[in-house]
């Protein structure tokens, strides 16, 4: 990719980043009062579609989120920028002037702090838009962490069936982190997010007395193999340098102690950075359970919930991106990810579809107290981050 970075409009975003701080601070903080969870973000939109038509932004139907439009100089392109609006089920503990103001639900994930950041580039990119080189789409998204496969491949294929993904040249994300000081943005080649997969596993043996367990086929027994026999897969057949997990998180068996248990049930997740690797693992556990019931006598049925793909950056956008940074903040802000993280993202939808880079903005700040990591009820970040992503998101749609 050829790069051309316009300089005087870099500086011109730092300065004005700087100006409308306080407002995307203010933004921020009324979102993490008011978190909404899952598809039901309606507030959060509303905040975002007045704040877009405020400053001229077309605002572009949809079947769920908010599409914003922003005309560039060459409209039969365009570079999508997302931020994700949910929040989680989760009770604050923290003790802010803009603690959350609802019962069990925060946004610990910093999901308000990407839809203000995302709002505060709109505004400069639609006061700049004459030298924007293609048109710039804002996605805000819904239900990043679910339920279901999340807001993603809905808001994708809405953009398939209008036929505006074909026009998409790069897409872009980031995501606050506190495991990075603030003001540093970090980056990762390749795979960065997991696939999640959910396996529910059901052994049906021959119950009967503790005293005679010859006259049964034990499913607890049987279970406790299953386990075992995973985790030496996983230990012993897997590329040690191929990040991935088999999790049980529900083993239930038995129901008293001098009985054999007839059935039991075990349920977890598999996490994986790539897709022949997840396939490796659903295969060869479905052969273990298989085979360890035949060989005792037993019966099972196995479910397997397929759900978000594995997040994997375009090397060529994440070049841009990295570029880009370098550009505007100086190498010594950009580093890289030392492993890809097993969590899950699924903004993965978007990065199969099209070229794009994820990549995280630090948020971490030992003497502000913001040490806790996503999903923690105290989680909390760094404000003075909020610039930053404003000028990268800026940026990223600019200098393309």
């Amino acid at each position: 990719m050829e790069l051309n970075f316009n300089k005087k409009f870099m500086e011109v975003v730092r300065q004005e980043a700087i100006q409308i701080h306080e407002e995307v601070i203010e933004n921020r903080r009324y979102l993490h009062m008011n978190p909404e969870i899952g598809f039901d973000t309606h507030n959060t939109e509303a905040l975002v579609k007045r704040n877009l038509e405020s400053w001229g932004i077309e605002i572009i139907p949809g079947k769920m989120g908010v599409f914003g439009l922003i005309k560039g100089r060459d409209s039969s392109r365009m570079v999508a920028l997302r931020a994700d609006m949910d929040a989680l089920c989760l009770q604050e503990e923290n003790e802010v002037p803009y603690k959350s103001q609802i019962s069990n639900k925060m946004h610990a994930c910093g999901h308000d702090a990407h839809t203000a950041m995302l709002l505060g580039a709109a505004k400069i990119l639609q006061a700049h838009k004459d030298e924007l080189p293609m048109d710039v789409l804002l996605v805000f998204q819904p239900a990043e962490e679910g339920p279901n496969l999340g807001g993603a491949r809905v808001m994708l294929a809405d953009l398939q069936e209008k036929g505006m993904a074909d026009k998409i040249q790069h897409f872009f994300g980031l995501h606050v982190f506190n495991d990075f000081p603030v003001g540093k943005l970090a980056f990762k080649y390749g795979p960065m997010m997991s696939s999640t997969d959910e396996f529910y596993i059901k052994i049906k043996g021959k119950g009967g007395h503790a005293g005679m367990p010859h006259q049964t086929i034990d499913a607890l027994s049987l279970g406790a193999k299953v386990i075992g026999a995973m985790e030496t897969f996983m230990s012993r057949r897997m590329d040690p340098f191929d990040s991935a997990v088999f999790s049980v998180g529900i083993f239930e068996a038995g129901s008293a102690i001098n009985i054999i248990a007839d059935s039991a049930k075990i349920a977890g997740t598999i996490r994986c950075q790539k897709e022949e690797t997840r396939g490796y693992i659903l295969e060869n556990m479905e052969r273990i359970v298989k085979g360890l019931c035949e060989a005792y006598g037993a019966t099972c049925h196995i479910d397997v919930v397929h759900g978000l793909p594995p997040m994997v950056n375009d090397t060529e956008t994440l070049d841009y991106a990295m570029a880009v940074a370098k550009e505007a903040f100086g190498e010594e802000s950009c580093g890289m990810m030392p492993n890809p993280l097993l969590g899950a993202e699924d903004f993965a939808y978007f990065a199969k579809e099209v070229p794009s880079a994820f990549m995280a903005v630090g948020t971490g700040n030992p003497e502000k107290g913001c040490t806790y990591p996503v999903h923690h009820p105290k989680f909390d970040l760094d404000e003075d981050a909020l610039v930053v992503g404003v000028q990268m998101l800026c940026n990223l749609a600019a200098n393309i």
